[in-house]
């Protein structure tokens, strides 16, 4: 399955461009300012909370409800819960009557995700304003190596929280919606896994 980490915006005032050099990279400069601050959003250390619903070409879907927190995360998706508290990954498989014990740290080896590596240094950006609020984009510099081609982040006015994700990943796009996007005030409680809970479920360890 796709953990898409994902990625949005910043700042509250905008000079758009009008004609010339000059303005076209004011306005790129911005933009990738305010996308760097929505990054931050996701990966702060007072956290995130989002519902999101993820759409690759109609054929894979998947929607749920994420907490993250530095390299802690928490998300509840279809029959599946998963805890981790940076240590310890917990991912409980209701169907099953499994709990799986992993280390956080091996998702980053998962090929899948490496689709979505970001490297910002690759992208030539931009913003304009629209009705419902500020569209980010960023394109894959020519010739730069990369398997994200293209990343449209539409971002809330004021907050500039994101609304929607759109990713182009070599010939297929992958859309991002969220909701109750909400900053700051998790506790590190919740990343705990609640053994009492689940104690009649079956564990195991695939550390």
């Amino acid at each position: 399955m796709l953990r898409l980490k994902l990625l949005a915006a910043l700042v509250a005032f905008l000079v758009w461009p009008m004609n010339g050099s000059a303005q076209d990279n004011s306005n790129a400069r911005q933009a990738r300012h305010m996308f760097n601050t929505a990054y931050n959003h996701f990966f702060g250390q007072k956290g995130v909370t989002f519902a999101y619903k993820i759409d690759i070409l109609h054929l894979y879907k998947e929607e749920g409800q994420a907490w993250y927190k530095g390299d802690k995360s928490k998300s509840v998706y279809k029959n599946t819960k998963m805890w981790s508290n940076g240590k310890e990954k917990y991912i409980l498989r209701e169907k099953k009557g499994v709990v799986e014990i992993h280390d956080p740290k091996v998702n980053k080896k998962d090929e899948k995700l490496q689709m979505f590596k970001f490297e910002p240094d690759k992208y030539n950006y931009s913003v304009v304003k629209e009705d419902d609020g500020y569209m980010v984009t960023l394109t894959a510099k020519p010739k730069a190596n990369v398997k994200m081609k293209k990343i449209m982040a539409l971002l809330t006015p004021g907050s500039y929280y994101p609304k929607r994700l759109r990713i182009k990943v070599s010939i297929f796009w992958a859309t991002i919606t969220f909701d109750k996007f909400q900053a700051g005030g998790l506790d590190d409680s919740i990343f705990e896994f609640p053994k009492s809970q689940y104690s009649k479920y079956r564990i195991v360890d695939e550390r």
